[in-house]
């Protein structure tokens, strides 16, 4: 079997056998000879026994020619006379892998494609945004976010080459709720938490708020042009009191119980601490119950 990094040669000399036979003593392989006329010959050697067999023959004696070279050693000898070429080509082709790895554009399509500016923070939060790579499960991820925009009834994240399309189809059977411009305080209470991913919040935490308070405005930044009113999309965790009575004929545990869990109806959120104080005497006690909870109220999710 013929070497993958071989060549044809021809030799011309007077004696054809000899030439085989210096061959074989200066350890050179021969894969095939054929005598092709007087005093031609020609052999299949491996590629990188050219410089011996030039240096074995005097050229006052023998005249050698490289007819052609066979298999992986054509290739070699165009990379090697272009390596240049190859280098920028193998760049450009990496360069062209790596980007295909990139999310550089995010289109929407579908009768829910109005949703676009809702959508954009919620796919950013999973992490589907331009120049980042995509993932099944940030795609997943981000899909089960997007249920979470009004009447959507279906969505999908798909990704072909540097494009990720976003596909959301509302049901026209519900209709879309009117979207806030501003994001209002339920209660009186105090602000624990507040997060914004479009509008410009109006309060910190540990901020003391009342009813009807704007806790983050639709109102947002739009360089040399100032601001723009556009639609709020944030949430906000408050912690509210709530004071509650409860009458009992016995000082117990179970009275106790009792008293918070009224309370705890009468709340409009999660029971983070509860407060308990007894007034009055035999027959006739009196449980006070200060409540805290939590309360958490949002705009555009």
């Amino acid at each position: 079997m013929k070497p993958f990094f071989s060549c044809i040669v021809e030799i011309e000399t007077l004696t054809p056998p000899r030439a085989l036979t210096r061959l074989a003593k200066e350890g050179v392989s021969v894969y095939g000879a054929e005598k092709i006329g007087a005093g031609k010959l020609r052999i299949c050697v491996k590629s990188k026994d050219l410089r011996k067999i030039f240096a074995i023959f005097p050229r006052s004696c023998y005249t050698i020619h490289v007819i052609k070279y066979l298999r992986l050693a054509r290739a070699a000898r165009f990379v090697k006379k272009r390596a240049v070429l190859c280098a920028a080509a193998a760049v450009f082709a990496v360069l062209c892998a790596l980007s295909d790895l990139f999310v550089l554009r995010i289109r929407f399509q579908g009768s829910g494609s109005y949703y676009a500016e809702e959508a954009l923070p919620i796919l950013a939060e999973a992490g589907v945004s331009v120049f980042s790579p995509l993932s099944e499960e940030k795609a997943s991820a981000a899909e089960r976010a997007l249920y979470a925009l009004p009447s959507v009834s279906f969505c999908s994240v798909e990704k072909e080459g540097t494009v990720v399309t976003v596909t959301l189809e509302v049901n026209e059977e519900v209709p879309a709720p009117e979207r806030e411009s501003e994001l209002v305080s339920p209660a009186d209470g105090v602000v624990e938490s507040v997060t914004v991913l479009r509008g410009t919040a109006l309060v910190s935490e540990g901020d003391a708020v009342v009813r009807g308070q704007v806790l983050v405005s639709g109102r947002v930044a739009a360089g040399e042009e100032g601001y723009r009113d556009t639609y709020p999309v944030a949430w906000c965790a408050l912690l509210c009191e709530c004071v509650a009575e409860y009458e009992s004929a016995e000082k117990s545990e179970e009275a106790r119980e009792r008293a918070v869990a009224k309370a705890a109806l009468l709340a409009e959120g999660e029971t983070v601490t509860a407060n308990i104080f007894v007034s009055g005497d035999e027959g006739a006690y009196v449980y006070r119950v200060s409540l805290t909870y939590r309360r958490v109220c949002s705009a555009g999710v």
